[in-house]
C-alpha cells in the first residue's frame, strides 16, 4: 500500500472514529434530556409548594425529587471516562461544572424546607442547574463535525432551550397568580420569556427536518386559555383566585407535549449518527480498483521541462496511484469541503448565540439584571434602533472591551 492509500484510509478511519464519539455524545444527551425534564418537573412542584406555603404539592415534590435522583444516576452512567482526550478540555470542564451543581441540590432542598430560600431564589437556583446542563448540549452542537448530525444537535438544543424557557414562564406565572397580582418585574419577565421562547423555536425550525416540523406545528401556538392567562400577566390584570393551578396545569401539559417531541429529536440524532457510521464503514470497506483508463496531469509552472514532458501519464505512475485512487482522493476532498462549508454556516448561528450570551452576561454583571431583564434590554434596544439583536450585542461587547482597563493596570 502506498503512502497515498495509507493516508486516505487514515482519513476514512478518522471520520468513523469521530462519528462513533458523536454517537456516544448522543447517548449522553439522551440522558441529559431526561434529567433536565425531571428537574423541570421538580422545580414546578417545588414552586407550587412554596407559593402555597407548603399546603399543596408536598407529595408531588417528594416524588419529583426521587425521579431526579434516578435521572442523575442514569446521567452519571452515561458520562465518558474522566480521561484526557485531544479537544475535550472544555467539554470535560462543563461536565465538572454540571456535577458540581447537581451535588448542591440536597442543600437547596434543605434550604427550601427550612424557609431560607424564597420562591424567586429557589427558582433561580433550579434555573442555574438546568442552564449548566444545557451548556453541555450546546457544546456538543458547537463541536460536531458532521453536517447532518450538527444540524440535528442544533435543532435539539434550540428546542430544549425553548422548553426550558417555557418552564421558567410556568414558574413566574404561578408566582404571580398565587400572589393575586403581578408586579411590574414579573410582567417584564413574562414578556421577556415569551420573546425568548419565540427566538429559540425559530432557530429550532430553521434546523429541524420536515418530520419534526410537522410534529411541532400543533404545539407552536399556545392554547387560547394560555394566551388569555398570559394577557392577564402581561397587562397587570387582576389575577384569578383559581389561576395558579389552572396556569400550572396548562403549562405542565404543554411542557409534557414538548418532551414527546424532544424525545423524537433525540431519537433522530441517534439514528443519524448510526446511519453516518454505517455509510462511512461501507465506503471504507469498498476495495480500491486498479487503474483501467489512462489519464494525464498537467504540471503547472514546469517551464524547465520540454513541452512534451510537462504532462504525467498514468503509465508512468505506480499501480496504486492509478485513476481510481486519485478519484477517491478527489472525492474525499470534495466531501470534506462540502462538510466544512455547511458547518461554517451552522457555526455562524451558534456564534451569534454565544455573542448574545456574552452581552447578556456583561449587562447582568454591570447593572445587576436578571438574565431575562438583560435579554429584554437587548431586544428593546434593537427595536428602538431598528437593528438586529446580534448587532446590539456586538456593540455592547465593544463597549465592555473599551471599559476594561489595560492589562497591568
Amino acid at each position: 500500500m502506498t503512502d497515498a492509500l495509507a493516508y486516505l484510509q487514515a482519513s476514512r478511519d478518522s471520520d468513523i472514529a469521530s462519528l462513533q464519539r458523536l454517537l456516544h455524545t448522543g447517548q449522553l444527551i439522551a440522558a441529559l434530556s431526561e434529567l433536565i425534564h425531571q428537574l423541570q418537573r421538580e422545580r414546578g412542584a417545588s414552586n407550587i409548594w412554596i407559593c402555597s406555603q407548603g399546603r399543596l404539592f408536598s407529595q408531588e415534590r417528594l416524588a419529583r425529587e426521587q425521579e431526579v435522583s434516578a435521572a442523575i444516576r442514569e446521567f452519571t452512567q452515561a458520562l465518558p471516562p474522566a480521561a484526557a482526550h485531544p479537544g475535550d478540555s472544555r467539554f470535560c470542564n462543563l461536565i465538572a461544572a454540571a456535577l458540581q451543581t447537581l451535588a448542591a441540590l440536597p442543600a437547596l432542598r434543605a434550604q427550601m424546607l427550612s424557609g431560607n430560600r424564597d420562591q424567586a431564589q429557589a427558582m433561580q437556583a433550579f434555573n442555574q442547574v438546568i442552564r449548566t446542563l444545557l451548556n453541555l448540549v450546546f457544546e456538543a452542537a458547537d463541536t460536531a463535525s458532521h453536517p447532518n448530525i450538527s444540524r440535528a444537535l442544533i435543532a435539539l438544543f434550540s428546542f430544549m432551550q425553548g422548553k426550558e424557557l417555557t418552564g421558567q414562564e410556568r414558574a413566574t406565572g404561578s408566582a404571580g397568580f398565587a400572589a393575586g397580582c403581578f408586579s411590574e418585574a414579573q410582567r417584564q419577565r413574562m414578556v421577556a420569556l415569551i420573546a425568548a421562547q419565540e427566538q429559540s423555536f425559530a432557530t429550532f425550525s430553521q434546523f429541524a427536518d420536515a418530520d419534526a416540523l410537522a410534529r411541532w406545528r400543533p404545539l407552536a401556538t399556545a392554547s387560547r386559555e394560555v394566551e388569555r392567562l398570559r394577557r392577564i400577566a402581561c397587562t397587570l390584570g387582576q389575577a384569578e383566585e383559581s389561576g395558579t393551578l389552572r396556569w400550572f396545569s396548562l403549562l405542565s401539559a404543554r411542557i409534557d407535549q414538548m418532551k414527546t417531541l424532544e424525545d423524537h429529536l433525540t431519537a433522530t440524532l441517534m439514528a443519524r449518527c448510526r446511519q453516518a457510521i454505517h455509510a462511512a464503514q461501507s465506503e471504507a470497506a469498498q476495495p480500491i480498483q486498479a487503474a483501467d483508463q489512462s489519464f494525464s496531469l498537467y504540471i503547472a509552472g514546469a517551464d524547465w521541462l520540454p513541452e512534451e514532458q510537462t504532462r504525467l501519464h498514468s503509465d508512468g505512475l505506480a499501480h496504486q496511484l492509478g485513476r481510481s485512487v486519485l478519484s477517491l482522493v478527489r472525492e474525499q476532498a470534495q466531501r470534506l469541503q462540502r462538510q466544512a462549508d455547511e458547518l461554517a454556516t451552522m457555526r455562524a448561528t451558534l456564534e451569534e448565540r454565544r455573542v448574545i450570551d456574552q452581552a447578556k452576561a456583561w449587562l447582568m454583571q454591570q447593572h445587576d439584571y436578571s438574565e431575562q431583564a438583560a435579554w429584554q434590554a437587548l431586544r428593546k434596544s434593537a427595536m428602538n434602533q431598528n437593528k438586529r439583536i446580534i448587532d446590539i450585542a456586538q456593540a455592547v461587547l465593544a463597549v465592555a472591551a473599551m471599559a476594561q482597563p489595560p492589562a497591568g493596570q
